[in-house]
């Protein structure tokens, strides 16, 4: 089994990752401009928005700027040359399909808000919290072009709403596509120019945008004495399969290890992910820092790649197929 230990604050140097970002000085991007134009870097601004990095009349050299290097877009013939992407129709298509499965098993189906663009946010909870069952939040796309992570999440919901035994002993909440703005444009961003896993305040009120929809929705459960046994937050990467989990000195020697019991058991189950994992501790905004850090939750991000090509071995019934291999490391372990 493989793991990978690289010990991260915001600087990634590695290809497996789903953004290159650093904090640097102003002075030091302008003395480096060229190479951060040339790579269409992004800049996050005061209003804590993205723009790219075109004008340096902006910058000021004595302020610190947290840069994002994107991975290229695929523009052209996408669906003909890799694994389907994945849009905002496809959820509620989805989430339609699932309805009276989900209605039949207690949980309900929510709007809770709108994007920016006015598409809808869902919610899927149960209608009232069994104190007996232990819990699971779920969320997937922060950022937009990363459809993979939804095809995983299909395969794990579709196989726990049959699964006597995960039914019995769990419950789901689940946020499926936090930003269907970003998903509908094939951009990381929301409409706003936001990286939306970088939008999370303490409170619902500090959040920015489709996060603070959702952070408020959240927010009674997280008050609550039941809090999520684990949370999943499902990406897409550049190049591999692997989890983002926190250091040892983030939250102690026990969290640490509860977070290795997932990435172990999914290893086994899992040959794309393999055990793999980079520790990170992140950015204060993000959903999985928020919820180790104030809730003490075991939060995970999972990363899957982004764009695979269809003229590889893996398909995506593997996709699917990778979701059940997250619940049944769920029951194993829980």
């Amino acid at each position: 089994m493989k793991k990978i230990l690289l010990p991260l604050l915001f600087t990634l140097n590695s290809h497996s990752v789903c953004v290159h970002e650093t904090t640097i000085s102003g002075a030091q991007l302008l003395s480096q401009i060229t190479h951060y134009q040339n790579s269409k870097a992004f800049y996050q601004l005061e209003d804590e928005s993205f723009n790219e990095l075109q004008s340096i009349s902006l910058i000021e050299p004595q302020r610190n700027y947290l840069i994002q290097q994107l991975q290229a877009p695929i523009t052209k013939d996408y669906n003909d040359r890799y694994i389907k992407y994945y849009k905002y129709e496809r959820v509620v298509e989805f989430i339609k399909s699932q309805r009276e499965q989900l209605e039949q098993l207690n949980y309900q189906t929510q709007v809770i808000g709108k994007s920016i663009e006015g598409r809808d946010l869902f919610a899927i909870t149960p209608r009232e919290i069994d104190p007996k069952k232990k819990l699971i939040l779920m969320f997937a796309r922060h950022h937009g072009d990363e459809g993979t992570a939804n095809w995983i999440v299909e395969g794990f919901l579709s196989k726990a709403l049959k699964d006597n035994h995960f039914n019995e002993n769990f419950q789901l909440i689940l946020y499926p596509m936090v930003n269907p703005d970003g998903a509908n444009a094939k951009r990381r961003y929301n409409r706003n120019n936001r990286d939306l896993n970088r939008s999370w305040g303490k409170t619902p009120e500090k959040s920015y945008d489709e996060v603070k929809v959702i952070h408020k929705h959240l927010d009674s459960y997280l008050q609550d004495n039941k809090k999520p046994v684990i949370a999943l937050d499902m990406h897409g990467s550049f190049t591999e399969d692997f989890i983002y989990r926190v250091s040892k000195s983030f939250n102690g020697q026990d969290f640490f290890e509860t977070q290795q019991s997932f990435i172990d058991s999914l290893g086994k189950r899992d040959p794309w992910q393999a055990g793999q994992f980079y520790i990170s501790n992140g950015h204060r905004k993000m959903s999985r820092i928020l919820l180790v850090r104030d809730y003490g939750i075991n939060s995970l991000t999972h990363e899957s790649i982004r764009d695979i090509p269809l003229s590889e071995s893996r398909t995506l019934k593997d996709l699917f197929l990778q979701g059940e291999a997250v619940l049944d490391s769920l029951k194993e372990l829980y």
